[in-house]
């Protein structure tokens, strides 16, 4: 079938929304411990974990082949596949090594496809449409995390071994690519008979970017134990917290080409102000509703940074090195998040405080210092924030 705007539109989506697929086995957690009940939670999370550290790895290797090497429609299909069959394969085992096993596959899979969906809206979509249409892929994302969380946790209530089968949407995914997704134009890797350097501030800007998921990481990761240990409500709060989290990210990419027409270069820096206000917010909330009304500014926030950063990193190179400029930002998107436990235990130990809120209140001021340096960096650089049409 030939692809048109629309079609190709759909097939880059498809990929935003299988992007968020590392996290949907999550809800079977706890029944998988039941399962193994030999072996440490803190092993069982490995589940949920490990497939982080194999796509640190695989994104790069992703982003070096992407459009030389290997075509993006071959990649595609083959991550699709390999996504299929790693995410199905658990449901087959009964052994815990073969299922880390088979989780690692994942991860890799996850990282083959990490660069492809931002990468491709630089290539098929005309410049001005660019901001749109990474907003709409910010909202799709969430989505998807959204749909396979709640198919997993149906799945599983069944059974266990049945959440695994909520990959089966990458067979899906594997379709939709194969029919529309076009080729992008081939770009020379060589340019005046050099090769494409990858300029320092792609990975000055991607190093920002997963400080600043490292930052976020330890109120993520203690949402239950402040609603829980503060009164404030219970694990099922804490998941419905989380959820409107998710809900006000999904707002924020609605409109995000709206804020970079209003915003221009400043989206960032602005964004993260709206960021420090969240954080602000959870730090001194005393009820659930105010607690809930901080998650979704931080929400917001961080659903306009993310694609804002792409842009950013996108506009900084030619044509020919965008796969590659972008894995540079998901390497460190994963990096940050896989670090960030290691950060929370250094941070006990450098000041013996386990208070949770004094964590984020560090995150807080780490932000609105960050939100400063870009902000000046900004105002002193370049105009350029959207890439030129595709060709």
């Amino acid at each position: 079938m030939k692809s048109n705007k629309t079609t190709t539109a759909i097939a880059i989506m498809t990929l935003f929304f299988m992007s968020m697929g590392i996290g949907a086995v999550t809800p079977a957690l706890a029944d998988i411990a039941k399962a193994f009940p030999n072996i440490p939670f803190t092993t069982i999370a490995l589940v949920t974990t490990l497939p982080s550290l194999f796509i640190i790895p695989a994104t790069i290797v992703s982003g070096a082949l992407l459009g030389t090497k290997v075509s993006y429609r071959m990649m595609t299909l083959m991550s699709m596949v390999l996504f299929t069959v790693f995410g199905i394969a658990p449901y087959f085992f009964r052994d815990f090594t073969a299922i880390l096993v088979a989780r690692a596959g994942f991860g890799i899979a996850m990282g083959l496809a990490s660069p492809i969906a931002n990468a491709l809206i630089f290539k098929l979509i005309d410049g001005p449409k660019v901001p749109g249409m990474m907003g709409l892929g910010t909202v799709i994302m969430n989505v998807g995390g959204i749909v396979m969380q709640m198919v997993a946790g149906i799945l599983c209530a069944i059974n266990w071994a049945l959440t695994f089968f909520v990959f089966l949407f990458g067979a899906l995914a594997f379709f939709i690519v194969l029919i529309w997704l076009p080729e992008p134009p081939k770009e020379e890797q060589m340019q005046g008979g050099e090769k494409v350097k990858m300029p320092l501030g792609v990975y000055g800007l991607s190093a920002v970017f997963g400080l600043l998921m490292m930052l976020m990481y330890p109120l993520l990761l203690n949402m239950s134990t402040i609603i829980v240990d503060g009164n404030l409500g219970n694990a099922a709060a804490a998941g419905a917290v989380l959820s409107l989290w998710t809900v006000g990210g999904m707002a924020a990419g609605a409109v995000f080409g709206t804020i970079v027409k209003i915003l221009k270069k400043l989206v960032i820096p602005v964004s993260l102000v709206v960021a420090v206000l969240g954080l602000i917010v959870v730090i001194y909330a005393k009820t659930l509703l105010i607690l809930t009304v901080g998650a979704v500014i931080i929400g917001i926030a961080f659903s306009l940074v993310m694609p804002a950063f792409m842009m950013d990193v996108g506009a900084m190179v030619p044509p020919a090195a965008t796969a590659k400029a972008i894995s540079a930002v998901m390497v460190a998107i994963n990096v940050g998040g896989f670090i960030s436990t290691f950060y929370i235990g250094a941070l006990i130990q450098v000041t013996g405080n386990t208070d949770v809120r004094f964590h984020i209140t560090i995150s807080m001021v780490c932000y609105f210092v960050i939100a400063v340096l870009l902000g000046v960096y900004k105002l002193k650089g370049p105009a350029k924030t959207v890439p030129p049409p595709a060709a």
